[in-house]
């Protein structure tokens, strides 16, 4: 049986108008891309309805990370981030009852998400061709990890199949990594980045279609594939491809001088593509005789040299004195900084990046924000929901009554 809905009400929003204020998005997604795709929306003033199965509800609630590594439902920092500003109900989809209250929650909204492959979307009534009939002027958008068609559609896939089919991490590791262990295999980049990029462009997706339909076009289907979200962001090795005949590998992508090089406390990254960056980090290094422009010019040959000059050079020298004296210079340097230090960046912290978002399980924590402000129709952030907090909330407003909703719970349905 789901948890009733809270005797603590949801956050209450202040009144400042949002960009997609009056948009009703039904959610049925699980972990990342789905979920992150209503989340944006959700950001932007869309009144977002999760759905989840119970009595568990969406996986990412047992994911983690947890305060104080203890698990619990309601404290899993992958689900509170993912899916603040919405609202919370449970249903049962492999119930028929389950799919009659879904039909009814399509007829009322504006957006359908979801992210079950074709077969499973049949079987449970979201195929966009079952949600367009009962509600011609809907969004349904659809995130797989290939998409519906193609022979690759009935593919299961995680965030690592998705991003290695996107190409990238054929190119990973670089720099120093590479000069250290050029046999090393491929990685994965962290964060689950192909799943966050597919609901990114999902997001994207749909708030074109809902434009589309208030200049007067019908509802419609959008079909979001992550790993065309992958490749969307890493066209360039393909381009070369096509262009050049050039297989771009880790090698010819990133050995080079320079690449990840040891500071005194950290790291920092050199980046040089141009002749005039060569001569600059000459005379950023104080002109010493086994740097000169023609060992520059041939990487191959010299690079291991030179690479192994500069990390015994930077490791003298602290990260911010490299970076700021470097780009004084006019050599592209970079540091690397921790999420700690990025959390506690003056920059961010000025910019109002993080919200703070309190929660009744988990307590309060900053949130990251929208990488992008709005003047007039400002982002709002407000908690991740309880599961099945908003139970008595939506369905009595499809017409149930409080012992309506009682029954469908004792039943499972709900």
């Amino acid at each position: 049986m789901s948890r009733e809905e809270s005797s603590s009400s949801h956050q209450q929003p202040d009144q400042t108008p949002q960009a997609l204020a009056g948009l009703r998005v039904l959610e049925i997604a699980d972990l990342v891309a789905g979920p992150y795709c209503g989340k944006l929306l959700a950001a932007l003033g869309a009144d977002v309805v999760k759905v989840e199965t119970p009595p568990q509800g969406d996986p990412s609630r047992r994911s983690g990370p947890f305060p104080g590594d203890v698990p619990h439902p309601e404290r899993s920092g992958a689900y509170l981030y993912l899916n603040t500003g919405k609202r919370g109900v449970t249903l049962n989809l492999s119930d028929a009852q389950g799919r009659a209250l879904l039909a009814e929650l399509v007829r009322q909204s504006d957006v359908v998400t979801h992210d079950k492959q074709q077969g499973q979307a049949e079987e449970l009534g979201l195929h966009p061709d079952a949600l367009l009939q009962a509600n011609p002027n809907l969004v349904a958008a659809v995130l797989t990890p290939y998409g519906s068609d193609g022979p690759y559609a009935g593919y299961r896939a995680y965030d690592i199949n998705v991003f290695h089919a996107g190409g990238e991490g054929y190119l990973l590791p670089n720099g120093l990594a590479l000069d250290t262990f050029p046999d090393r295999a491929p990685i994965v980049a962290g964060g689950q980045m192909g799943s966050y990029q597919a609901g990114l462009t999902a997001a994207v997706g749909v708030v074109a279609a809902v434009y589309a339909r208030m200049n007067g076009a019908p509802g419609q289907a959008v079909d979001s594939s992550a790993q065309q979200a992958q490749l969307f962001v890493g066209y360039v090795p393909i381009q070369r491809l096509e262009a050049e005949g050039l297989v771009e590998d880790r090698f010819a992508r990133f050995f080079r001088v320079g690449g990840v090089l040891p500071a005194r406390d950290g790291y920092v990254e050199l980046l040089t593509l141009e002749r005039r960056q060569w001569d600059n980090l000459v005379h950023f290094l104080g002109n010493p005789e086994w740097a000169t422009p023609e060992k520059f010019q041939e990487p191959a040959r010299y690079g291991p040299e030179i690479n192994q000059r500069l990390r015994e050079w930077f490791a003298q020298h602290p990260r911010e004195w490299l970076y700021h004296e470097g780009q004084a210079h006019g050599v592209p340097i970079s540091p690397y900084y921790s999420p700690a230090e990025v959390f506690h960046s003056p920059q961010q912290r000025e910019r109002d990046f993080y919200l703070s978002v309190d929660h009744p399980e988990a307590g309060a924590y900053d949130y990251a924000g929208l990488p992008f402000h709005l003047s007039e129709t400002p982002e709002r952030t407000t908690r991740a929901p309880l599961l099945g907090e908003h139970n008595r909330q939506v369905y009595a407003s499809l017409g149930y009554s409080p012992e309506d909703i009682v029954s469908l719970a004792r039943s499972g349905v709900i």
